[in-house]
C-alpha cells in the first residue's frame, strides 16, 4: 500500500503530491556503540504545557509529508479532533520537526524508514529503482543512533503525558521473494535484524515507548483468511515467522478491500499474536474498487465515491475500535498525487483540484470521532 506536509497555498499543494516521502532529521549527537547501550536519562527542556487535546482518542489519521509539518496540517488534524497522526520518517539527514504535533495535543506514530544513503544495504535495489523502500543498515551503530537522534525530542512531551508509537519499516516484503517489493529491498531476516537494532534503541531511550512491527498488508490480511487464496501458504508461514518475533509490542493491520473482512482478518491475528502483544492500524479506507460490494472506480463517478467514501469513515473506524484496535487511523489526511486510482483518492481532503477542499468524509471523520 502506499505510505506523502509551504508556507503559500501552491507549495503547499505540490508538497501534497509527494506520496509517502520519510523524512528525518537526527541532531548533533555522539554514536553510542551497540555494546554500551543504556536508558539515556535525558534532561527535559523546558516545554509549555500541550493542548488539552484529547489524548485517550485513539483516532486520527495518516498526514505525512515533506519534511516539515505545517502548521495549516495541525490546523485540519485539531479540527478534525483527531488523537493520533501517523508521520513517516527516513532517516535519511531530514527531520519533520513532529514535536509540533505534541504541542497541539496529539499523539505521534512515527513510521521509521532506513533511507540514509550513507547507511543503506543497496545490494537488492538503489534508491533509484525504489524511491519509497527502506533498506537494511550497513551499520548498527550509525542506524542506532539515528534512530535514538529521531526519538529523544520526544522524551519531554511524554513525560506530560503524550503518547509515541515508534515503527520499523512500512508494509516490508522479501526482496528475495518478489523482486517488485515496493517497501523494503531486504531479506525478511534482514528486516528482523533491523526491528531489533530499533526495538533495543527505543528501550533503551525510554523502555514505555512501544514498538511496532513492520505493517502487514491488506493482501497480505486477504491471503491470511482465505485458504484458496495462491498466496495463503506463503503469507501463513512468514507473517507467523514475524509475529513472533520478542522485540515489538504491536503489530500494524492495514485494512482496504471489503469492510465486512476486517473482523475476520483481526480475528485471525487475535489467535496467533505472543501474550502481551496488541494491534492497531495506521491505514483503513475506502472504498476500495476490489472489494465486489463497492467496485466503483473514482473517476466513474466522483460523487457517488465519496459517498460511498464517507460512509466507510464510521464503519472502518468502527470496525477497528470495536474489535479491540489500540490506535485506528484513517488513511489519508489528503488525497494522493502518483498513486494508483485504487488509493489516489481516499484521502478526507482533495488536493488534486486547484484549492484544497473538504471532501464529505472531512465532517463524517469529524463527527464521529467527536461522539466516541
Amino acid at each position: 500500500m502506499p505510505r506523502s506536509l509551504s508556507l503559500v497555498l501552491s507549495l503547499l499543494l505540490a508538497s501534497l503530491a509527494c506520496s509517502f516521502n520519510r523524512n528525518a532529521t537526527p541532531t548533533s549527537t555522539p554514536i553510542i556503540p551497540t555494546s554500551t547501550i543504556q536508558a539515556v536519562n535525558t534532561p527535559s527542556p523546558t516545554v509549555a504545557p500541550t493542548t488539552a487535546a484529547k489524548p485517550s482518542s485513539k483516532f486520527g489519521v495518516l498526514a505525512s509529508g515533506d519534511r516539515t509539518v505545517r502548521p495549516e496540517i495541525i490546523s485540519y488534524l485539531t479540527e478534525l479532533n483527531a488523537g493520533w497522526v501517523r508521520i513517516n520518517m527516513d532517516l535519511n539527514g531530514a527531520n519533520e520537526n513532529y514535536t509540533q504535533l505534541f504541542d497541539a495535543g496529539l499523539n505521534v506514530f512515527l513510521a521509521v524508514s532506513n533511507q540514509d544513503p550513507k547507511n543503506a544495504d543497496t545490494a537488492l535495489g538503489s534508491f533509484k529503482e525504489f524511491p519509497n523502500a527502506g533498506f537494511p543498515y550497513k551499520s548498527k551503530v550509525t542506524y542506532q543512533q539515528k534512530v535514538r537522534e529521531l526519538i529523544t525530542p520526544a522524551l519531554p512531551y511524554l513525560a506530560k503525558g503524550r503518547m509515541l508509537y515508534v515503527q520499523a519499516e512500512n508494509e516490508i516484503g522479501d526482496a528475495t521473494v518478489n523482486q517488485k517489493s515496493r517497501y523494503w529491498r531486504g531479506t525478511t531476516d534482514q528486516y528482523l535484524t533491523q526491528l531489533q537494532a530499533l526495538y533495543e534503541t527505543v528501550k533503551a531511550v525510554n523502555p514505555a515507548i512501544p514498538v511496532v512491527l513492520s505493517s502487514f498488508p491488506s493482501e497480505t490480511l486477504d491471503a491470511l483468511i482465505d485458504s484458496k487464496n495462491d498466496r495463503h501458504d506463503f503469507a501463513m508461514s512468514r507473517t507467523t515467522m514475524m509475529i513472533n518475533s520478542k522485540y515489538y509490542d504491536a503489530v500494524d493491520l492495514h485494512f482496504y478491500g471489503c469492510v465486512n473482512d476486517i473482523a475476520a482478518k483481526v480475528k485471525w491475528f487475535k489467535g496467533r499474536l505472543p501474550a502481551g502483544k496488541v494491534w492497531l492500524s495506521t491505514e483503513n479506507s475506502g472504498p476500495d474498487s476490489r472489494c465486489t460490494s463497492t467496485p466503483l472506480q473514482y473517476e466513474k463517478d466522483p460523487a457517488r465515491y465519496e459517498q460511498l467514501q464517507a460512509e466507510q469513515v464510521k464503519q472502518r473506524l468502527a470496525a477497528c475500535a470495536e474489535n479491540g484496535g489500540v490506535i485506528c487511523l484513517w488513511f489519508s489526511l489528503f488525497d494522493l498525487k502518483g498513486e494508483t486510482d485504487v488509493f489516489a483518492h481516499m484521502g478526507l481532503i482533495d488536493s488534486h483540484s486547484a484549492a484544497l477542499r473538504k471532501k464529505p468524509a472531512y465532517d463524517t471523520f469529524k463527527n464521529f470521532v467527536s461522539s466516541r
